[in-house]
This record gives C-alpha cells, sequence and structure tokens, in this order.
C-alpha cells in the first residue's frame, strides 16, 4: 500500500495537531498540580500531616474550649453584674445649718444606698456646744426610723443616681 504525498501532508499535519495539543494539556496539567502543591503546603502548615480529618477535629475542639471559656466568662460578669448592685453606688450628700445660731451649713446627712435602694442613711448634727452623728438603715428606700427632711431628700437624691443595668 502506497499512501500519496498529500495522505502523507495530512498525516503529518493531523499527528503535529495532536502533538501540539499533548503539549498543551501537558502545560495544563502542570500548572495545576503546582497549584494542587502549593495548597498542599498551605494545609501542611496548618498540621504536619495534613489530614483533613484531625485538622477538622482539632478545629472542633478548638471551638469547644472557646464556648466553655465564654460561658465561663459570661458566668462571671453575671455574677459581678449581681455582686455590683449590693455595692453603693454614688453616695448623695446635703449638707444644712441645722440651727439657726449657728454659722454656716456643717450638718449633713448622706445616703449610702446600693441599687436596691438598701443601705444607710448617715447624718451629723453641728451644734455650737455638741456634735451628733446618727445612722439610720435603710431597705428599699424605707427606714424603720423617722426620716428628716434632709435624710429623705439625700435617699431621693439616691434613687437618681441608681446607674441603668447592663445590657
Amino acid at each position: 500500500m502506497k499512501l500519496s504525498s498529500e495522505t502523507m501532508i495530512l498525516w503529518l499535519i493531523v499527528l503535529s495537531a495532536i502533538a501540539i495539543l499533548n503539549f498543551v494539556l501537558f502545560l495544563v496539567s502542570s500548572a495545576q498540580k503546582s497549584k494542587m502543591r502549593r495548597q498542599f503546603k498551605r494545609w501542611q502548615g496548618i498540621h504536619q500531616t495534613a489530614d483533613l480529618e484531625a485538622v477538622y477535629a482539632q478545629t472542633i475542639d478548638k471551638v469547644r474550649e472557646a464556648e466553655e471559656s465564654l460561658a465561663n466568662v459570661a458566668a462571671n460578669v453575671r455574677a459581678m453584674e449581681t455582686a455590683l448592685r449590693t455595692k453603693i453606688g454614688t453616695p448623695s450628700i446635703k449638707r444644712y445649718n441645722a440651727f439657726s445660731d449657728t454659722g454656716s451649713d456643717l450638718s449633713f446627712s448622706i445616703a449610702l444606698l446600693d441599687d436596691t435602694q438598701t443601705g444607710v442613711v448617715l447624718s451629723s448634727i453641728y451644734g455650737r456646744e455638741e456634735s451628733r452623728t446618727y445612722g439610720k438603715p435603710v431597705v428599699e428606700g424605707q427606714s424603720t426610723y423617722p426620716l428628716t427632711s434632709e435624710e429623705s431628700e439625700v435617699v431621693s437624691l439616691s434613687k437618681h443616681k441608681v446607674p441603668k443595668q447592663l445590657v
């Protein structure tokens, strides 16, 4: 069987096209292989064995640890908020002149109350001959002892100084 020169040229063109196509495919596969090697090295940076299941398991463990830590922090914040409500807030004070024969506002009443308006009112009455100090317990803004107008005023002022609840 004898092939004509035209058939040989046609075969040569077809084989050349196949060779060029193979070369292009070789370049594309080399580029993909290089890309995959870079990705593999990145994964090895996360975990030396590059075992995706191990990386996933470690990630889940770290998330659980973070959730537990966050729950502990939230519990501590709630405990601190509860404790803070029972601490004395900003004191309220009123200075006044208890007696008309004294020269200035040397008497005072001070309210030391927490967020629930529970605590104590201290009053110091200054006179020329003597001074007296009184303490009266206060529970939820009320005292079992009669409050003077100045003491009632500092309790009332203390109510307005109560900080807003933390959200």
